[in-house]
C-alpha cells in the first residue's frame, strides 16, 4: 500500500516513542536508504562526542525485528557513533536509546523522509526551543519526559541555548563546532565567550585549546588536595566563584579563587592543629600545603623504639609465633592445592594479625618525650585532601636547646645506637633567610627571562653554550665543572617561580613573560606533529623569536642560600641586567624579612651612617618603613641581585657593592645526634 507523504507523516506522528537498549539495536538490512556518508557530515568521532554530551537530538526510526531486536531504518550514523561510545567504555551496552517505532510496511518510506525530504531541525533551534519551554514554566523533568531524554541532557541543552547569540548564529552557519560550543558554554558571560573565541587564530580553534585557556589559574575540584579538603559547597558558601562544566563526564567544577580556597583550608586546619599542639610540641605551623624548601634547614627529631613493657613484649612474641605458624599452614595448603575457602580464611587472619603487630610496633616507636618540648610540627593538607602532620622538626634557633635536651635524655628511653636527632651543622649566620633568598633569586630569574626576550643573540649563545657543556665535555666536567643557568631539558619554570614568591604575579617581568606565553600558545598549532611543518613555513625571524622565548622560559637559578657566585651570573652579565628596572627594596619586599642590623647596614651603605643613625632607636617595623623612604631613590640592591662578571668574563657592568651581614638561619650539611652522645 502506497501512502502519501501527508498520510505517512500522520503514521509517524502516531507511532510510539520509547526507549530501546543499545544492545538490542541493529542496522536494518533492507530499510536503510542511505548507503554512503553524506557530503559535509560531521565525523563519527565528533558525532559520538556530541551525543555523549548533549544527548541524541533526533530519535532513531526503527522497526521491530526478530528475537527482541529493533532494526534501525533511519539513523545509521548515529547508531555507529553510539557504538563507538560503547566500545570506548563511555556508555554501557544497555544504554537506553530513544526511538520511534514505525510499522515495517512504512519503514522504507519513513527512512526516505528522514534522510531526504524532511529538513532536519538545526540543533541550535532545538536548544532555544528547550529554553522557551523552560521560560514558559515547564520544569526540566517535564521537558525531559516529553522528549525522552534525561534531565542532565536538558540542562546541557539549556546551557547551549544561553551561549552568545553571535556564537549560536556562527554554529548554525557551520563556523564553530559543537565541541567548541560546549566548552564555551561553561562560561556564563556571553561577552567573555566571544572574547575567548576571537583570541584563537582561525587555524587553531579547537576545543582542547579553548579548554587549556579556560582552566589556566583555576583549581580542579576533584584533583586538587585543598579543593577536596575544603569541599565545593563550603567554598561556594564563602562566596567563591566557580565554573561548572556540565559537558564533562563527571560534571567538573573549577574553583576560580585560589587565595580564598587557601584561607578556607587554613581555617579548617586550626582544629587538627590544636589537637597536635596538645601533644606537647613547642610550636605548630599551619600550612595549606607542605613546601619542603621552607623547612629544608630545620633539623628533625626521629622516632626511637622504646623498651616494651612485659605485657607488650609477651604479646609481640605471641603475634610473631602465630604469624609464623599461619604462614607455614598457608604454604602447605598451596602445595596441596587445597580448599579455596580455607585459603581465604587464612589470608584474612593473616591480615588481622599483621595489622595488630604493626599497631604494636607503632606504639613502641615514639618521639623521645624530653625532645618533644624543643621541636615542632607542620599541619597541612596532603595531595589526597587528607590532613597530614610532619612531626619532630627543629628550628635553627632551637638547636642548642635541643642538643642539651638530647644530652640529658635518659639512655634507656631509646635502644642503643639509634640516632634520635638530625640537625643542621652550625655555620656562618646568613643575612637572609632561605625563604627570602628564594624569593629574591626568583625575581632575578624572572627579570633575566624578560630581558632575554629582546636579546635573541644572547639566547642563542646561552643555549649553544649549555648544549656544548652537556654534549662536548666529559662527565666530570659536565656535572662538576659548572652551574646550569638553563634547564635545557625543556623544563619551564613558570609555575615554579610563582610558588617561590607570593607576589611574583605582580612583577613586571613575570607579567611580560606571561603575556608572551599566551600569545605564543595562541599562535602555535595544537598538534605537535604539525609544529615542525609550521615552523618551516615561517620567516626566520619568527623562528628565532620563538626560540628566544623558549630559551628564556628555561632560565632557572632559584636558591635558598646566598652564595659567592650564582648560576645565573653569566646570563645576567651578558644581558647587562639592571635589577633596578624590575625590583625595588621596600618594607614588604625586603626590610620586613631581614634583621634590623641588616636594614641599618643597607641604609649605611646607600645613604650614609648619619641616615642609619636616625633609624637606630626605632623598632624593627619602624626601621623597615624608614629604610624604604630613605632608599626609595637610591636604587640600592642586596648583593644577590647585583650583576657581576662571571669567572672568565670581563669586568661587570655594575660596580660591586659591599656585602652586608646580619642574623638569619643556619646553613650547611646535616649531622646526626645520638641519644647517648651529642657532638
Amino acid at each position: 500500500m502506497k501512502l502519501s507523504k501527508q498520510e505517512l507523516d500522520a503514521v509517524i506522528a502516531a507511532s510510539p516513542r520509547t526507549f530501546v537498549p543499545f544492545n538490542k539495536l541493529v542496522i536494518s538490512p533492507i530499510h536503510q536508504v542511505r548507503q554512503e556518508e553524506p557530503a559535509g557530515s560531521m565525523p563519527i568521532g565528533e558525532l559520538a562526542a556530541s551525543i555523549e554530551a548533549a544527548g541524541l537530538l533526533h530519535n532513531l526510526v526503527v522497526v521491530r525485528g526478530a528475537r527482541g531486536l529493533h532494526e534501525v531504518c533511519a539513523g545509521g550514523r548515529r547508531l555507529r557513533a553510539m557504538a563507538m561510545l560503547v566500545e570506548q567504555g563511555r556508555w554501557p551496552e544497555n544504554q537506553p536509546v530513544p526511538v520511534l517505532v514505525v510499522p515495517a510496511e512504512q519503514a522504507l518510506m519513513a527512512s526516505l523522509i528522514e534522510n531526504v525530504e524532511r529538513e532536519a531541525l538545526n540543533p541550535a533551534d532545538e536548544f532555544t526551543a528547550f529554553a522557551r519551554l523552560i521560560d514558559a514554566g515547564r520544569s526540566v523533568e517535564d521537558v525531559a519526559a516529553v522528549f525522552g531524554v534525561t534531565p542532565q541532557v536538558v540542562k546541557r541543552r539549556l546551557k547551549l541555548a544561553a551561549v552568545s547569540p553571535a556564537l549560536l548564529t556562527l554554529f548554525r552557519e557551520g563556523g564553530i563546532g559543537l565541541d567548541c560550543l560546549m566548552v564555551l558554554a561553561s562560561i556564563d558571560d556571553p561577552a567573555r565567550q566571544q572574547e575567548l573565541w576571537q583570541q584563537l587564530p582561525e587555524w587553531n580553534r579547537s576545543a582542547e585549546q579553548l579548554r587549556r585557556m579556560l582552566t589556566r589559574g583555576e583549581v580542579e575540584s576533584d584533583r586538587d588536595g585543598l579543593a577536596i579538603f575544603v569541599t565545593v559547597p563550603v567554598y561556594e558558601s564563602a562566596g567563591g566563584p566557580v565554573r561548572r562544566d556540565l559537558f564533562s563526564d563527571e560534571g567538573k567544577v573549577y574553583l576560580q579563587d585560589a587565595a580564598l580556597l587557601e584561607r578556607l583550608a587554613l581555617d579548617k586546619l586550626q582544629e587538627p592543629a590544636r589537637e597536635v599542639a596538645a601533644e606537647g610540641w613547642k610550636w605548630v605551623d599551619v600550612r595549606a600545603r607542605y613546601v619542603y624548601e621552607e623547612y629544608v634547614r630545620h633539623g628533625e627529631v626521629r622516632r626511637a623504639r622504646r623498651m616494651p613493657s612485659a605485657e607488650e613484649a609477651s604479646r609481640h612474641t605471641q603475634l610473631e609465633a602465630e604469624l609464623e605458624s599461619l604462614h607455614a599452614r598457608m604454604e602447605a595448603l598451596a602445595d596441596e592445592d587445597g580448599d579455596e575457602d580455607e585459603s581465604t580464611l587464612l589470608e584474612a587472619e593473616d591480615d588481622r594479625l599483621q595489622r595488630e603487630l604493626d599497631a604494636l610496633e607503632d606504639a613502641l616507636t615514639v618521639f623521645p618525650p624530653d625532645l618533644v618540648a624543643q621541636a615542632g610540627c607542620v599541619v597541612f593538607v596532603g595531595r589526597s585532601g587528607a590532613v597530614e602532620v610532619k612531626r619532630g622538626l627543629v628550628r635553627p634557633v632551637d638547636r642548642d636547646a635541643l642538643v642539651q635536651a638530647a644530652r640529658q635524655s635518659v639512655p634507656r628511653e631509646a635502644e642503643a645506637g639509634s640516632a634520635v636527632v638530625s640537625l643542621p651543622k652550625g655555620g656562618t649566620r646568613a643575612a637572609h633567610s632561605e625563604k627570602l633568598m628564594r624569593s629574591l633569586t626568583a625575581h632575578r630569574v624572572a627579570a633575566i627571562q624578560a630581558e632575554l626576550l629582546l636579546r635573541p643573540d644572547v639566547a642563542l649563545a646561552a643555549v649553544t653554550a649549555q648544549l656544548a657543556v652537556k654534549l662536548l665535555r666529559d662527565g666530570f666536567r659536565r656535572y662538576r665543572g659548572c652551574d646550569e643557568g638553563l634547564t635545557v631539558s625543556a623544563s619551564e619554570t613558570h609555575d615554579a617561580l610563582r610558588r617561590e614568591c607570593a607576589n611574583m604575579a605582580d612583577g613586571e617581568a613575570w607579567k611580560l613573560m606571561e603575556q608572551t606565553r599566551i600569545e605564543w600558545i595562541a599562535r602555535l598549532p595544537e598538534d605537535g606533529a604539525a609544529l615542525l611543518p609550521w615552523l618551516l613555513a615561517q620567516e626566520r625571524a619568527t623562528v628565532v623569536e620563538l626560540l628566544t622565548f623558549l630559551v628564556a622560559s628555561t632560565v632557572t637559578g632559584v636558591d635558598g642560600v646566598e652564595r659567592e657566585r650564582q648560576s645565573t651570573d653569566a646570563l645576567a652579565w651578558a644581558l647587562a641586567l639592571d635589577m633596578r628596572r624590575w625590583w625595588k627594596a621596600g618594607a614588604a619586599s625586603y626590610f620586613n624579612h631581614v634583621s634590623k642590623a641588616t636594614t641599618l647596614a643597607a641604609v649605611t651603605e646607600a645613604a650614609g651612617a648619619n641616615a642609619a643613625a636616625t633609624l637606630a632607636g626605632l623598632k624593627k617595623e619602624g626601621a623597615a618603613a624608614g629604610a624604604e623612604q630613605l632608599l626609595a631613590e637610591t636604587g640600592w640592591l642586596p648583593r644577590c641581585l647585583r650583576t657581576e662578571a662571571p669567572e672568565g668574563g670581563s669586568a661587570g657592568v655594575q660596580t660591586e657593592q659591599a656585602a652586608t651581614t646580619g642574623g638569619g638561619e643556619d646553613g650547611g650539611e646535616y649531622q646526626q645526634v645520638d641519644a647517648g652522645q651529642v657532638d
